[in-house]
């Protein structure tokens, strides 16, 4: 019997698309998440999901379904975790274009759907250690859960509760437009719209430890 405390991690099957990283190269990502320095989204090019950090944050706040225009850069010590396969560094903040709905989005995100039936992300357990992460496994993820999402809402605290491989998960969710949302019509309890999905990632380290968080609850576009 192994006594080994290392993560399992999981084949997640699937060969997603990868950017072609090269300075000054600019790129046009749909949004599906956004804060701070760090945006999520789909490369319209490629149909890759990626990771863009940026040295400062958007000048106007980026929403889901929106269309931002971003400039590569090369400088691998500005990505807080090296072993992101999907890490984009950006010389400039996201500049927002336009945004796209419906079908034409719909086509970009069904592809990138997390398999069923796997580990979310390749690992069953809610955290992995920085030292042990492995850059041939996936950083985030778009997943359909299973049955309804709801959110809880504790102090500070944005828990997401949803379906995943038969049973209930919750997993701390970073989506401050839902928080607001929450805080301002005093909810502590909401439920997540009709067939909303949820971006899920692993954070940077936090005191050497990696952990999966919801990004952001993404409804249909």
């Amino acid at each position: 019997m192994s006594t080994s405390t290392a993560p399992d991690f999981y084949p997640v099957v699937k060969d997603l698309p990868r950017v072609a990283v090269a300075a000054g190269v600019t790129l046009e990502l749909l949004v599906l998440a956004a804060d701070g320095h760090h945006c999520a989204g789909v490369d319209l090019a490629s149909g890759a999901l990626v990771r863009a950090w940026s040295p400062s944050p958007a000048e106007e706040p980026l929403a889901p379904y929106d269309v931002a225009a971003v400039t590569l850069d090369v400088d691998a010590d500005a990505v807080p975790d090296p072993a992101e396969p999907e890490a984009l560094v950006l010389e400039s903040p996201p500049t927002r274009l336009r945004r796209i709905k419906g079908r034409k989005a719909e086509r970009l995100l069904r592809p990138l759907l997390h398999p069923k039936g796997k580990p979310l992300l390749g690992i069953s357990a809610p955290a992995v250690p920085f030292w042990e992460r492995r850059p041939d496994h996936p950083s985030i993820a778009l997943v359909e859960p299973e049955g309804a999402v709801s959110l809880w809402r504790d102090g500070t605290y944005l828990g997401c509760r949803f379906g995943w491989l038969g049973h209930e998960r919750e997993l701390p969710c970073l989506d401050r437009r839902i928080a607001a949302r929450m805080d301002r019509a005093g909810m502590t309890r909401m439920p997540a719209g009709r067939g909303d999905r949820l971006v899920v990632s692993l954070t940077p380290p936090i005191d050497g430890t990696c952990h999966k968080v919801v990004e952001a609850v993404l409804p249909r576009p």
